[in-house]
């Protein structure tokens, strides 16, 4: 059992217009599980409202930062390998009446396309396999008792 890098934090003061500058009260999440998920009720220790987290295990936390891994460097692979069918392959002058044929300028545009955006996909899967922490779903109780997604003055901050 670990600690998360993340911490749970209230707002105490924002001020700015273009560059928005935040003071917050931090505070540790709770330790996480031997195994799967669990959620762990956490008190403001600024404001005393409660709140819901939801931290997941070591092991499923490594598990999934890898498998965003791996799929970040699989979509980089595939881009890299359409741009090279697109430009290398597809681009080859064999004829004039060629480049008016509606089923080759149709690939070369789904390729083309689909090479630019997969490279940013992979990049933000990469990154965010770096910094995935496995703590999500922050939830404030109501007064009724029910969790409510509406959390206005606190959020989850990652450590960098």
């Amino acid at each position: 059992m670990d600690q998360p890098r993340t911490y749970f934090a209230h707002i105490l003061s924002a001020r700015g217009v273009a560059v928005l500058v935040t003071n917050h009260q931090v505070q540790p999440l709770p330790v996480r599980p031997r195994e799967g998920n669990r959620t762990s009720g956490i008190v403001c220790s600024a404001c005393g409202e409660q709140f819901l987290v939801t931290v997941d295990s070591c092991a499923r936390t490594t598990a999934l930062r890898v498998r965003y891994f791996i799929v970040g460097l699989v979509l980089l692979a595939l881009s890299a390998f359409l741009l090279w069918l697109t430009f290398s392959v597809g681009m080859q002058p064999d004829g004039p009446d060629l480049d008016l044929d509606p089923d080759n300028a149709s690939w070369l545009g789904y390729t083309g396309v689909t090479g630019f955006l997969l490279p940013i996909f992979g990049l933000g899967l990469l990154l965010h396999s770096r910094r995935y922490d496995g703590v999500g779903k922050l939830r404030r109780i109501g007064a009724d008792g029910r969790p409510s997604k509406l959390v206005a003055g606190h959020k989850l901050l990652p450590n960098k």
